[in-house]
This record gives C-alpha cells, sequence and structure tokens, in this order.
C-alpha cells in the first residue's frame, strides 16, 4: 500500500482535534520525526523566527495542517538541537471541558 503524505496527514489530523493542536503548540518537531519515519527521506527545515518545523518530502513542504507554503530553510545544528526540547506536554494544558458542578475548566496537567 502506497499513501501520500497527504492522506497520511488528513487520516492522523481527523482521528482527534488535539492531534492538530499537539503538533502545532510544541509538537512540530517530534511530527517531522514521525513522517521521517515512514518516509525516510524527509527533511526537516525551520521557519525565520525560528519557531517553526516542517517536512519536505519529495519537493512538497508538509506540516499536520497538509501542505505549507512559505519561506523555510534547512535546520542547523542548534536548531535541532533547540527543537528537540519543544513539547506540547511540556507547555500546555488540555482542557476536558468545564466541570458540571463549580464550570471551573478541567485541565490536564503533567
Amino acid at each position: 500500500m502506497n499513501i501520500t503524505p497527504l492522506n497520511l496527514i488528513k487520516n492522523l489530523r481527523e482521528t482527534d482535534y488535539y492531534i492538530q493542536v499537539i503538533f502545532t503548540q510544541g509538537g512540530c518537531y517530534k511530527f517531522h520525526l514521525f513522517l521521517k519515519s515512514i518516509y525516510p527521506n524527509a527533511t526537516p527545515l525551520i521557519d525565520e523566527d525560528k519557531g517553526h518545523i516542517v517536512t519536505l518530502i519529495d519537493g512538497t513542504m508538509y506540516d499536520i495542517t497538509g501542505k505549507v507554503n512559505g519561506q523555510f530553510q534547512p535546520l542547523s545544528n542548534e536548531d535541532i538541537k533547540l527543537a528537540e526540547t519543544w513539547s506540547f506536554a511540556e507547555n500546555k494544558y488540555i482542557s476536558l471541558g468545564e466541570c458540571p458542578n463549580c464550570e471551573e475548566p478541567l485541565l490536564v496537567v503533567q
């Protein structure tokens, strides 16, 4: 079975709302590593602000949203070290909604 990167990304993204949240708020480098495990020739690229990584596969750039346009460049060794520290779980909370009794937010905290 030969699945395109775009179909793989779409199917993964549609499994749960939080998939896109995780991979756009701290997990973009880990998403690149996921894609690289399936497409070994995948290359990470970083934006000018050094805050987001996309994956280049066969001339097309992707992130969890699908195809990506914009200005990205290869990662330096320092960029890789920085990106390896990024994590959704280290920086964000997942909201489970509100408490039915007190209406306070229910958060998953690591």
